[in-house]
């Protein structure tokens, strides 16, 4: 009680939520906050695990602010997330000055966690679930950590896709929906605080509410978000392709509160690349998807990602891949390398295509891709756009920040205003005066 936290999140905004999710439980408790670890007497890493790198990454992080169990004021260090759940005790073992580990559900168990931690009769204390599932508890109070005028709102956990290049259901469980009423419930708290744009989260949002058997269904849960009155944005991730229905479709475009914003991962496009990959979706089931989007939201932009360097990958699967890309179809993408988990179905193929190979295909997939963002952000100047400003430009005070509705936060390009004035956050009419391959420059007016 009354102890100093330090918490700091790596990985994905889903993991932010469960960091925010933490942070108010703490706070209940009586827990202070700290932006320093160096005056934390607790030290909080919520990690992420879903690829080697990343893992080696919150390890590398782990060991650096272990260093404040000796130098700083630092008594306990927790490590929560994907990392404790994939190596569980080996972890404890690896970095003896962990003191307790906390797995990839249960959030809300951490005052409990630090309450064992500083009973004298405990050295170590693992919450950790075999298999994890997540927790219906329909009151999931928060801590935003995000700026004020952006929120995330996680509507499922876990993934049951089963690709096979993937650790998700391993390290998260079946994928598994909040009820409606328990998000509109969150939604309307994020609205009545200010937030402008809230992002709907889950591995595969496409696929909300069909666990639930119940005819509960993605397209439900945002027809209810539409009831809430105000002006706001509603943005949705992660949408797989092979579940993306019509009724979603008819509910964006009979709102513009919806962001022409669409951000579905692919992972590639080859039949035979996606076949071992189990994406149960073919090239022809993916321009169908993208055809059927365009004919309801011809102005929507796209976000995608697609991996490079699977084992069963070609030089003509990754042509193909070449090939659609250049076509021009997407505002904003993302490339992956291939990364061989031993805890992943298609580690069987081992992985044969050398990370140097992986690489160039990496970038010469971003060069093709940086040209095409170039071309789709000059189609914006000339025309007044509504920008989300959030206030000064971290990079420099002379110039304010915002985003336009076809740029998600953290993950894509940002609107600079260099001229006009805004008294506070909120939404803007923006002339765009400039374009650049990520990034637009524009002149808020009066």
């Amino acid at each position: 009680m009354g102890k100093k936290v330090y918490l700091e999140t790596l990985g994905c905004a889903k993991n932010r939520v469960d960091s925010e999710i933490m942070l108010a439980h703490l706070h209940r408790q009586g827990y202070q906050f700290t932006s320093d670890a160096e005056e934390a007497e607790v030290i909080i890493v919520n990690t992420c695990g879903f690829l080697s790198s990343a893992s080696q990454e919150s390890i590398t992080r782990i060991l650096e602010l272990s260093d404040l169990k000796g130098e700083g004021r630092c008594e306990k260090l927790v490590a929560t997330g994907c990392v404790p759940q994939r190596y569980g005790s080996e972890l404890n073992q690896k970095i003896p000055e962990i003191d307790g580990l906390l797995g990839s559900n249960g959030f809300e168990q951490i005052p409990e966690l630090l309450d064992q931690l500083y009973r004298p009769d405990v050295q170590s204390k693992m919450f950790i679930e075999d298999k994890p599932h997540y927790r219906q508890y329909e009151e999931q109070s928060r801590i935003q950590s995000t700026p004020s005028h952006f929120a995330y709102l996680k509507i499922a956990e876990g993934c049951s896709n089963m690709c096979s290049f993937c650790n998700i259901p391993l390290l998260r469980g079946n994928f598994s929906s909040r009820s409606i009423e328990s998000l509109v419930r969150d939604f309307s708290s994020l609205i009545e605080r200010g937030v402008c744009e809230i992002n709907l989260l889950s591995q595969d949002t496409s696929s909300y509410g069909r666990d639930l058997k119940d005819g509960t269904e993605l397209a439900g849960l945002l027809h209810a978000l539409c009831q809430v009155p105000g002006d706001f944005w509603i943005r949705m991730f992660y949408c797989y392709p092979n579940t993306f229905s019509e009724e979603v479709l008819e509910v964006m475009s009979s709102d513009l509160r919806f962001c022409r914003y669409l951000d579905m991962p692919f992972q590639h496009i080859s039949d035979s690349v996606l076949k071992k990959m189990n994406r149960k979706i073919t090239r022809k089931g993916i321009e169908a998807t993208m055809a059927r989007v365009r004919s309801v939201l011809p102005d929507v932009a796209w976000r995608t990602t697609f991996i490079v360097g699977f084992p069963t990958e070609t030089e003509k699967d990754y042509e193909e891949l070449v090939e659609f890309v250049s076509e021009g179809h997407f505002q904003h993408l993302g490339i992956f390398l291939y990364s061989d988990e031993d805890n992943i179905r298609s580690s069987r193929y081992g992985d044969p295509v050398p990370f140097a190979v992986k690489e160039e295909r990496k970038n010469r997939l971003m060069e093709i891709q940086q040209k095409i963002s170039m071309k789709h952000n000059q189609k914006m100047v000339g025309s007044v756009q509504q920008v989300l400003v959030g206030g000064f430009s971290p990079e420099t005070d002379l110039l304010l920040e915002g985003r336009n509705q076809f740029q998600g936060p953290e993950v894509d390009g940002v609107v600079y205003i260099n001229e006009g004035t805004a008294s506070s956050t909120g939404f803007q009419q923006v002339e765009i005066t400039e374009a650049h391959e990520y990034d637009l420059v524009g002149k808020i007016l009066s």
